[in-house]
């Protein structure tokens, strides 16, 4: 043998005795997220690559129980878990973990072994949850009614069930009502809740609570905030004049947490606004726009959007002026003299616009009224607003001016109430000009149903003109809630069955109960006259009414939906409530077990005769 060869295989076994198997792993701590996939880095080497495969061994644990075993092949004993055994070769034995959950989490340890070496590392392996809560509508009108929203964010599963609660009492029990989301990105459900709140709610803690099945529930704990919704003004001052102004009101909001934003054909336009606190707690603004109407103008689309906690949706008014175009200079002259005629018979001309209501009362709502005058008037014209009920009489006047003579609890009457007054147009003189005057207060049946409203135009003392307006307040029956209809998940053929809705509050003493059966897109009346097989009860108390519907379900009532309705005796349906589809099971028939029985009595029933 030659002299080179022999020291280059003594270089390969000195190399081979002294070659060392090492492993490398993941840093101390490594975190991942539910619902994610997780690789946990393992490397070894030898001092030469690649490796054979065939001579390597591999073991992963976790918390001391064996997840996958590599020894000629892949064993897993946790779904899903894997290694890659071309990476092998290059001494890469990571192991994937999808779709990780809590129980995943812990210490986990890569062995390696290879020839007569096994070496042992450890990887602490950390899991969080970034499940969230997020709500929606805790701003609330008082004795009118809302909804709370509550949406659960990348949820594992949609199978799961929203409570609402307060103080720790159980209001409202459902599943979601919107599904989002798929299994690889996660779930978002949604949930909402009705219902009317009471003063007695504002120190009350509600709470929106997801459970799930195999993991904890997320709860989510709030208090109501009690907002007044906002009355919106939206017109031009100065119309048909240089300096021009756009003007967008908002008046008698809570709390002050307002929007607003003012465009022209969707372009956003700056505007200055102006902003105070009323008498009575609420907020009011102004927002200013400047501008010169000119023909480009015409029929160009202004709005104002104000957006407020108490209409997360926000509202909008729009408005929309036609300018003339040109007109030649003749038909100028004509029109000017025309128009100079007209304009000395309009400053003889005077009237008072009839009040104006803006919307239907109920408690606690705010009415805006309002009325005009527009004539040939100096500027020291002023307007007074009167309101009677029986013999008593309020007087109210604009921000600003002297409260008439009384006591001290006719002042707090007063401040209740909000008025201003707007001079719409001026000519050359002071000879004409047009006042718009504006009451806004919150409606109260004991003092505003059938009260008087007069508003009343003065100069120097004395009375020019004046308009009045009988309030009429309609019913609110303020907070009631309504449970839902349960169904059991199966139920037998010929098995009687009781369905139960309850309506509880502060609800009128006249409600009718109806129940109704949907089945392949019909909807059918349920009557015990009509029906034999259902039966419809009630137990009634005060402030509360219980419907019962009992029947003895057949398979044709197999996914039939049961609707129960509460209405007035003028028809108006306060709430309703369906149940899931009714699933029926058909009754198992034991044959054998008949057939051996029937053929047991005839064999004991006949006469036979037996050899010996």
């Amino acid at each position: 043998m030659s002299s080179p060869l022999c020291i280059l295989l003594l270089l390969l076994h000195v190399t081979a005795m002294y070659a060392q198997l090492r492993v490398t792993t993941s840093p101390d701590q490594m975190a991942s997220e539910t619902g994610t996939t997780a690789v946990l880095k393992c490397f070894f080497s030898l001092g030469v690559t690649p490796v054979d495969p065939a001579q390597v061994h591999v073991f992963w644990k976790h918390e001391g129980k064996k997840v996958l075993s590599y020894v000629d092949r892949i064993t897993a004993l946790r779904p899903g878990a894997h290694i890659s055994e071309e990476q092998l070769a290059n001494g890469d034995a990571s192991l994937t973990l999808p779709n990780v959950t809590l129980e995943d989490a812990g210490q986990y340890t890569c062995s390696i072994r290879l020839g007569s070496e096994q070496v042992t590392q450890n990887v602490n392996f950390i899991v969080t949850e970034f499940q969230y809560i997020s709500l929606e509508g805790t701003t609330v009108i008082i004795n009118k009614s809302n909804e709370l929203r509550c949406s659960a964010s990348n949820l594992s599963s949609p199978d799961v069930t929203f409570k609402w609660m307060k103080d720790g009492v159980v209001l409202s029990t459902s599943t979601p009502h919107l599904v989002e989301g798929s299994k690889s990105e996660g779930f978002i459900a949604h949930s909402s809740f009705c219902f009317t709140p009471v003063p007695e709610d504002e120190d009350a803690y509600y709470s929106c609570q997801v459970v799930q099945k195999s993991l904890p529930p997320l709860k989510k704990t709030f208090q109501l905030t009690f907002g007044v919704q906002p009355e919106v003004f939206f017109y031009l001052s100065n119309q048909g004049q240089k300096n021009s102004s756009l003007i967008c009101r908002v008046s008698g909001y809570y709390p002050d947490d307002v929007n607003l934003s003012m465009k022209r054909v969707g372009e956003l336009l700056g505007c200055k606004i102006n902003k105070w606190r009323n008498p009575n707690g609420t907020y009011s603004l102004e927002a200013i726009y400047r501008t010169n109407m000119t023909y480009r103008d015409s029929n160009s689309e202004y709005t104002c959007t104000v957006y407020h906690s108490t209409i997360p949706d926000g509202t909008t008014e729009k408005l929309k002026f036609l300018v003339d175009a040109y007109v030649p200079k003749a038909l100028w002259i004509s029109g000017a003299c025309g128009l100079l005629l007209l304009t000395v018979i309009h400053i003889f001309c005077k009237y008072v616009t009839d009040i104006s209501v803006c919307k239907d009362w109920t408690e606690g709502s705010i009415a805006t009224l309002r009325c005009s005058i527009c004539g040939r008037y100096p500027k020291t014209l002023s307007a007074v607003w009167l309101i009677r009920r029986g013999d008593k009489e309020i007087e109210i006047k604009e921000k600003g001016s002297p409260y008439t003579a009384g006591d001290y609890k006719e002042w707090q009457e007063q401040d209740s109430y909000t008025c201003w007054n707007t001079v719409k147009s001026r000519f050359v003189g002071g000879i004409r000009h047009s006042l718009c005057s504006i009451l806004s207060f919150q409606v109260h049946k004991e003092s505003h149903d059938q009260a008087e409203f007069i508003c009343r135009f003065m100069r120097a003392g004395k009375i020019l003109q004046e308009k009045k307006y009988f309030g009429t307040v309609l019913d609110n029956y303020g907070y009631y809630s309504v449970s839902g209809i349960c169904v059991p998940e199966t139920c037998n053929e010929g098995e009687k069955l009781t369905l139960s809705c309850t309506i509880k509050g502060n609800i009128p003493g006249d409600i009718r109960v109806t129940w109704e059966k949907s089945l392949n897109e019909e909807r059918t009346l349920i009557s015990n006259e009509d029906e034999a097989n259902y039966q419809v009860t009630e137990n009634k108390s005060q402030g509360q009414i219980c419907s019962f519907l009992t029947l003895c379900p057949t398979c044709e009532d197999s996914g039939a939906v049961f609707t129960a309705s509460f209405s007035e005796n003028e028809g108006r349906i306060l709430a309703e409530r369906s149940s899931k589809p009714l699933i029926v099971a058909e009754l198992k028939k034991d044959n054998w077990s008949r057939t051996y029985q029937d053929w047991g009595f005839r064999a004991f029933d006949e006469n036979m005769t037996t050899e010996m």
